[in-house]
């Protein structure tokens, strides 16, 4: 006969031993143990651990800019935008045989006066707008130079329709692009800052030498260009009273 003291320790070693039976067999009913920091979801998969303030999203990309691109160079190389980096570029789309033509002399004497205050100008010529410059590539340049124009004339580029060159969708439909939509005729003047972006747009009937072209190209070389807009149109910041 065991005395009661000895019965009452094996009564609790024998529970002991069916409580740990049953921990062991916990798993058995649905219980999965998960390592520190993880999670698995109802398809069985392991999750990445959560972390305070995590979407779970891809980072985001960041905006494109001007330097992203590039233009068809007259020599058949693509003349990327990123090697003018530090400088304002004005982009204008040409066309000789455009009644907005006789704008060269005036685009040629802003090329030669803003140039050491870091404006460079880029001439795109394309035939879209009233077949305005025809020819071949060799043609066009032997014009601009015969007109003794000093800026960089890339070589001749589709700027509307289902071949518009990457750079001039980005310089239309971009975030952030000014207002204006696609180019519609010659002549049509955008300016990009020192980093990259696309901050004005001028339209043809404002010519190189008028009061709003040369107090617009004062304001981007100082990097207080403000646009406005009125009507869908972009006008220089200054060119109205302040009054909203």
């Amino acid at each position: 006969m065991l005395n009661p003291l000895v019965k009452k320790i094996c009564a609790a070693y024998a529970c002991s031993f069916v409580f740990f039976l049953l921990i062991d067999e916990i798993p058995a009913f649905g219980y999965q143990p998960q390592d520190a920091g993880r999670a698995t979801g109802n398809d069985g998969k392991q999750k990445h651990p959560f972390k305070v303030g995590d979407t779970g999203g891809k980072p985001a990309k960041p905006d494109k800019t001007a330097y992203d691109y590039n233009l068809p160079g007259p020599d058949g190389k693509d003349v990327p935008l990123s090697s003018f980096k530090g400088k304002y570029i004005l982009v204008v789309n040409l066309g000789r045989k455009s009644e907005y033509h006789a704008q060269l002399p005036a685009l040629i004497k802003d090329a030669e006066t803003f140039k050491d205050k870091g404006l460079v100008i880029l001439g795109v010529p394309s035939n879209d707008f009233g077949a305005a410059e025809p020819g071949s590539d060799a043609e066009i340049q032997k014009a601009y130079a015969d007109a003794k124009v000093s800026f960089p004339v890339m070589a001749v580029s589709k700027l509307s329709g289902d071949a518009e060159i990457p750079f001039y969708l980005y310089l239309t439909k971009s975030k952030g692009a000014p207002a204006g939509g696609p180019v519609h005729w010659n002549y049509t003047k955008f300016f990009i800052d020192k980093d990259g972006r696309i901050i004005a747009r001028l339209d043809p009937d404002v010519t190189p030498d008028s009061p709003q072209m040369i107090s617009t190209i004062g304001q981007v070389l100082e990097g207080r260009y403000k646009p406005k807009k009125e009507g869908g149109k972009e006008v220089a910041a200054g060119d109205d009273d302040d009054s909203e």
